[in-house]
């Protein structure tokens, strides 16, 4: 999902580094071989805390959070409760190295994280050559070298991409399509995906501006789309410039489609676009407003403990330890079989969706599609 080059250290009173949550119940587990009650077996979590996207890490924190609790309410996982230790990886590559090193020299069994593609790309071969399965919550790039140890709970970036190109030319009618996006590989990434569906499907791509991170001046890219004739508009990048290019083609009188990249799907867009993206349609890998049951039980219990409604990053940390907690379960708490039994996930029900990994670790689920209505997000499309 995001790159380094995003990740800037800003809002650093936020949270701590190297926060540690301990959640503690003791009680008998089932399945697998059993654990004494005693012991509590420690997952690590690796999140920029303090960094350009800190709604998007305290939500996954959150989600974390909520799992591990209900998970020793209920009993722990084979007789002992889960201990959850959570590290500020700031959104920086090298940090994330660090911190991943501390959380093994912790004995935890498995780490939720990294969030952002960097850091996953950073921190996989390590996993690797440990033996121990990373669960990303927010990563949907490419991940090379990420061996037999990464697994993810976020949508791959290529799927969403190709999902919201299916919508903008069979749903919406959308034939010329601008494309404003970050110049980074998440950006090209989804640029490049979305484009050839788009093509496929007979739409067009009229025009293509890049810009670099840390861009403010988005007037000139707002233009561009008005003079290409365009009728829809692809925002690929992150919260940050993405809220200023929403304000420039508000102020530019654009009147297209919007479009924007799963990283957009955040509260910090909404907080700092100011008003500028209603109608804005995203790829949706989670919606609060799902009528499931199992949906909603989740969204009532996170808002009675956060006094907050969850987002996707929130409802996929959620995923990821409740992922853990289950191989846990089924092979032994050691770092091998919680890997082994990741690696054979089937059917998994989760609160984002059915999960069945795919063999690259990825949920291998439909992406819904969801727009943003009076600064709220609802699904359009399931």
């Amino acid at each position: 999902m995001f790159s380094q080059a995003v990740m800037r250290m800003i809002d650093r009173s936020r949270m701590a580094i190297g926060l540690v949550i301990i959640l503690a119940a003791a009680a008998a587990g089932c399945g697998g071989p059993s654990l004494r009650a005693q012991d509590a077996v420690k997952v690590g979590m690796l999140a920029p805390l303090n960094s350009g996207v800190p709604a998007a890490a305290r939500a996954a924190v959150q989600g974390a959070t909520l799992a591990v609790e209900e998970i020793n309410s209920n009993g722990g996982v084979g007789g002992a409760s889960i201990t959850l230790v959570v590290q500020d990886d700031r959104g920086n590559v090298e940090e994330a190295t660090r911190q991943f090193d501390a959380l093994v020299a912790q004995r935890v069994v498995a780490i939720v994280g990294p969030l952002t593609d960097a850091t996953a790309i950073g921190v996989a071969p390590m996993a690797e050559r440990a033996g121990i399965a990373l669960v990303s919550p927010g990563a949907t790039g490419t991940i090379p070298y990420a061996g037999s140890s990464f697994f993810r709970t976020a949508l791959p970036a290529e799927a969403q991409a190709r999902a919201l190109a299916e919508f903008a030319v069979q749903t919406k009618r959308t034939r010329r399509i601008s494309i404003i996006q970050d110049g980074n590989e998440y950006g090209t990434l989804v640029a490049l995906a979305f484009s050839q569906r788009v093509r496929a499907l007979g739409g067009e791509i009229v025009g293509t501006r890049l810009y670099k991170d840390g861009h403010t001046d988005f007037s000139r890219h707002a233009t561009g789309v008005v003079a290409d004739g365009a009728d829809a508009v692809l925002i690929a990048g992150y919260p940050d410039e993405g809220a200023l290019i929403l304000a420039a083609l508000k102020n530019r009188g654009a009147r297209v489609t919007m479009l924007g990249s799963d990283a957009l799907y955040s509260t910090d867009l909404l907080s700092w676009a100011r008003g500028a993206t209603d109608d804005l349609y995203l790829p949706a890998a989670f919606a609060a407003s799902e009528p499931l049951p199992a949906v909603q039980e989740f969204v009532t219990k996170y808002r009675r403990r956060f006094s907050e409604t969850p987002d996707h990053f929130a409802a996929q940390g959620y995923d990821a330890v409740k992922m853990v907690a289950f191989a846990v379960r089924k092979n032994g708490s050691s770092p091998a079989a919680i890997r082994t039994a990741l690696q054979g996930l089937r059917r998994f029900p989760g609160v984002t969706g059915e999960i069945t990994l795919d063999r690259w670790g990825a949920p291998a689920r439909p992406v819904g599609i969801a727009r943003v209505r009076v600064g709220q997000f609802e699904l359009v499309r399931r």
